[in-house]
């Protein structure tokens, strides 16, 4: 008997109760992919397909602070070095350390200046 090899080992079973109208969107994308036999399967791949993608949230935080970013090196000292105005900059777009404690954007065990396990270095 030959195996398929695209096919995944799964080791643990995991059970849920869809909605109904849950249940029918899944079905109605299932439908519309070549390569899913069971909605076991469909599901598993949207699963994965969610948790790879990035959520409206990052994108619009992520051209937040892209907006941010250049609206400070339009306004920056050119007079200053390149270090003070990048100090400057993520001082001004990471706000005061202060205000670490109540932001709700960034765990509070996190240090400031190192990056959450979670999120993407946005450069």
């Amino acid at each position: 008997m030959r195996k398929q090899a695209n096919k995944p080992h799964h080791t643990r079973t995991v059970c849920f109760r869809p909605s109904q109208s849950l249940l029918e969107a899944v079905t109605a994308w299932m439908a519309h992919q070549n390569d899913l036999t069971s909605l076991s399967d469909a599901i598993g791949r949207l699963v994965e397909l969610g948790l790879a993608s990035d959520t409206h949230g990052d994108r619009q935080k992520r051209r937040a602070r892209k907006m941010a970013g250049d609206a400070i090196d339009g306004m920056s000292d050119m007079a200053t070095t390149a270090n003070d105005r990048a100090s400057r900059k993520r001082d001004l777009i990471e706000g005061p350390e202060e205000f670490d404690g109540v932001r709700l954007d960034r765990p509070k065990n996190n240090k400031r200046g190192q990056a959450s396990p979670l999120t993407h270095d946005e450069g």
